[in-house]
């Protein structure tokens, strides 16, 4: 070979670079756009779609420059890359501006869509196109002597080229670390973009570098008598389907997982970090020179955790976080470097790299975007997931050596592949679980799967009472028994030793007068059970199933029965009360935070600019009841540090479930003043003890991470 270590080493570093910094500029801008958008699923899922189609557009680009002379492509891509830093440079300085001019149309999609496209188009295509690009550069300067002449390498030869694609999802699994980790919790959103734009800056001029780099070196080549793959008589036969087929899948798999994880189990903050990680890593597997992991060896492990999959499924539930999230690593990591492996061997002749890696391009952005977006309208359940794990059997099953002494049978291989797969769809429906529950109402939107759900319960003398249970995925958000016998009662975490404190201990409420409540998120509307004919209850929600089940009186009728005023506000909670307190809209007595409990805790709903919106929307007398229960975040940290910054008085409580119907519930009440609190069965709460509380930053819209606030 003729490509000199520095030449190799110069186009690593410029993969390596490119990638990181595209991968940085994907959770920055979802972190930018978030409040701007009311912090809702959907923001999260539409940049996601919008990553993918400007990934396609990005390959797109380097495919169609790939035709023009290596320096006019220089030309080109460095001419983009000096206007994407410009660009950027332009969007660090008017940032700020962003949330006066976005956020307040009828279609938030498609102007999130909008969004992405003009704040970070022009930088992701151009860092989306760089290591097609530069990989190209390098094909075109390795040289090889066959038959007594110089000719350009083929595809055997030129290996460590496309190896560079593992050098490229290395660099997008360190900035993927890197965002989460060390730049969100410390560095401002201002800081961080100009950050991006320097590095953008300092990539570009990595880029210049490496053109001169290839420039010289394609010279040299140029006076060598060089034939090129194009005269060539034969070349390796590939699968191109593959390159479709393979991407896709395993794309299709990535969301898949992710949606099970966060849908069926449990939403632990960061999971989709390691999940991606583990599918970042499977690609630089797959495409590095070590071959133990996508040969039989990597196919045993691979089939080994798609069984483990269905294992975790049926036996332990989909309840259980920590079998589902192996299982899940396992199979994105073993599978997907078989799939990936499989793809490293279909490649083609370095002259149809760009048209490679656009294919692999189209795949992903359709797996992605069929498990992203289409699966949520289509099915009511996680229904992608179990079908991609038959996909990855079915084409780990094609993975499977034939022996040679089968090879006259070689016509009944696809009968020995689809019953592979039939074997293992057999495994995973005879172990899922069956639950005596009856499913009264199902259904799937961007914030997640709504399920109603009806058991008989034994009550004493009352005999067996159905009980309605309302789930966003595993996580309860109220019940009701449907007796006459529960009228009016307070269920799940809002008994008299969890919500119902807010109004018991308020002085209007006690005295028999009108008070004015607002509550952010609306559950099954258990809260309403504590409203009088003289209240106005006015509940938030931005997940329309929720209004639409606690509406409906066969499934709860917390609402129906209210005999007081209510009303239902959709949207975000924090934008709704920003215009409320633009207008002049009388502020509330009691305002109660309970959208926390899902684990996936809104961010914005979160910091200290959203706690001071709170105290500004409430009366000089007003209490402030923030529900904390959760099974992974600590949230007393967050109560104690806003409480110090606004200079309130906290007071927890840890409530015990006080009949069958109750559940354990952990509350802090603020309010501006020392307050006094009375309520039933205060001598069986535990209070908090807030000097036992760790102490932690209090964060903030522009700064500031809950990975503090994560258990141990």
């Amino acid at each position: 070979m003729t490509a000199d270590r520095q030449h190799v080493r110069a186009s690593a570093a410029a993969v390596f670079c490119g990638s990181c910094l595209l991968f940085l500029i994907q959770p920055l801008l979802g972190r930018t756009l978030l409040p701007v958008f009311g912090g809702s699923a959907a923001v999260w899922t539409v940049c996601l779609a919008a990553y993918q189609l400007l990934l396609l557009a990005g390959y797109a680009y380097a495919h169609g420059i790939a035709r023009r002379r290596p320096s006019a492509q220089r030309t080109i891509h460095l001419a983009l890359l000096c206007v994407a830093s410009v660009w950027t440079v332009v969007f660090a300085a008017l940032r700020p501006a962003l949330r006066a001019v976005a956020g307040d149309t009828g279609q938030p999609a498609l102007e999130v869509l909008l969004c992405v496209l003009v704040c970070a188009g022009i930088p992701y295509v151009a860092l989306a196109a760089g290591s097609t690009l530069v990989q190209g550069w390098l094909a075109k300067c390795v040289v090889e002597v066959a038959g007594g002449q110089k000719v350009q390498a083929s595809s055997g030869s030129a290996a460590s080229v496309y190896r560079l694609y593992a050098v490229s999802n290395l660099g997008s699994f360190a900035g993927l670390l890197v965002y989460p980790f060390a730049l969100e919790p410390f560095v401002s959103l201002s800081v961080q973009w100009w950050a991006v734009a320097l590095g953008l800056c300092g990539y570009t001029g990595l880029m210049l570098r490496l053109g001169c780099i290839v420039r010289e070196k394609v010279a040299n080549c140029a006076a060598a008598d060089i034939v090129s793959e194009d005269g060539m008589a034969a070349r390796r036969p590939v699968r191109v389907w593959a390159w479709y087929v393979l991407p896709g899948v395993t794309a299709f798999l990535l969301n898949a997982v992710v949606a099970h994880l966060f849908t069926d189990v449990t939403p632990l903050p960061l999971v989709w970090v390691a999940m991606l990680s583990a599918f970042l890593l499977s690609y630089v597997v797959g495409f590095s020179a070590r071959r133990w992991l996508t040969s039989s060896v990597g196919i045993a492990l691979a089939a080994v955790s798609l069984c483990g999959a269905a294992v975790a499924h049926g036996r332990w539930g989909t309840g259980s976080f920590l079998p589902n999230a192996a299982a899940g690593l396992c199979v994105l990591f073993f599978v997907g470097s078989v799939l990936h492996g499989w793809l490293y061997e279909e490649r083609p002749e370095t002259v149809r790299l760009s048209r490679y890696y656009l294919a692999i391009a189209v795949g992903g952005a359709a797996g992605g975007l069929l498990a992203s977006l289409a699966a949520p309208l289509v099915f009511s359940r996680v229904t992608e997931y179990p079908l991609a794990l038959f996909l990855c059997a079915l084409l780990l099953a094609m993975r499977l050596p034939w022996p040679r002494r089968f090879g006259r049978l070689r016509a009944a291989r696809p009968l020995f592949v689809t019953c592979c797969a039939a074997m293992w769809l057999i495994l995973f429906v005879a172990l899922s679980r069956h639950t005596a529950s009856r499913t009264l109402f199902q259904a799937r939107n961007f914030y997640g799967t709504v399920r109603v759900t009806q058991t008989l319960e034994p009550f004493g003398q009352a005999g067996a009472l159905p009980v309605h249970y309302l789930w966003c995925g595993q996580t309860t958000h109220g019940l009701q028994v449907r007796s006459p016998l529960f009228a009016g009662r307070g269920t799940s975490y809002y008994g008299a030793t969890g919500g119902g404190i807010a109004f018991s201990s308020h002085a209007a409420y006690r005295e028999g007068r009108g008070v004015k409540v607002g509550v952010v998120g609306l559950g099954a509307g258990c809260l309403a059970c504590y409203g009088r004919p003289q209240d106005l209850f006015r509940f938030y929600e931005i997940n329309p199933l929720m209004i639409q089940v606690a509406g409906a009186p066969r499934l709860f009728s917390f609402l129906a029965d209210a005999p007081m005023r209510i009303d239902l506000v959709p949207g975000d909670a924090r934008k709704m009360l920003e215009r409320e307190q633009a207008a002049g809209d009388p502020r509330y007595d009691i305002l109660m935070i309970d959208a926390y409990s899902g684990d996936a805790v809104p961010y914005h709903l979160a910091t200290l600019e959203a706690f001071r919106l709170y105290f500004e929307r409430l009366e000089e007398d007003g209490i402030l009841a923030v529900h904390v229960s959760n099974w992974h975040v600590d949230l007393l940290p967050l109560c104690k540090a806003v409480s110090g910054a606004l200079g309130v008085h906290p007071y927890g409580v840890v409530g015990v479930a006080e009949n069958h119907v109750t559940t354990d519930a952990m509350w802090v009440f603020m309010t501006r003043r020392p307050h006094r609190y009375h309520f039933l069965g205060q001598a069986s709460v535990r209070e908090v003890a807030w000097e036992r509380v760790r102490d932690i930053a209090v964060p903030a819209d522009d700064r500031g991470s809950l990975l503090p606030l994560l258990r141990h």
